[in-house]
């Protein structure tokens, strides 16, 4: 089990979704739709469970924005997912991902 363990904590500091097309629901209908794209990412690892990370977005009318969230495993720590929820950061985390953004001139 440790080896698993430790692969998918190898596998969760290597992910991510640069590239990836973000697929949002078309308000008032069952529609989905491509909002944009994720053209960057910085990420900050805290607990060998959770990657932090600001996603820099570049949306379907060309407007750039930011969107903030995690990366995780399940319970058994065999799947790899993007969380679903808005995610609670401690301030010192913040910082760090705040800082790379900067570091990669993002603002």
């Amino acid at each position: 089990m440790e080896e698993i363990k430790a692969e998918i904590e190898k596998r969760l500091i290597e992910l991510n979704n640069i590239g990836k097309d973000i697929i949002g629901k078309v308000k008032g209908t069952d529609q989905k739709e491509v909002k944009g794209t994720i053209i960057d990412e910085v990420s900050h690892m805290t607990d060998n469970e959770n990657k932090y990370v600001i996603q820099k977005l570049e949306l379907s009318d060309n407007n750039i924005s930011y969107r903030i969230g995690y990366y995780t495993y399940d319970s058994n720590k065999t799947r790899l997912y993007y969380g679903e929820s808005s995610p609670i950061i401690d301030s010192e985390t913040f910082v760090i991902l705040v800082n790379k953004a900067k570091d990669k001139g993002w603002f």
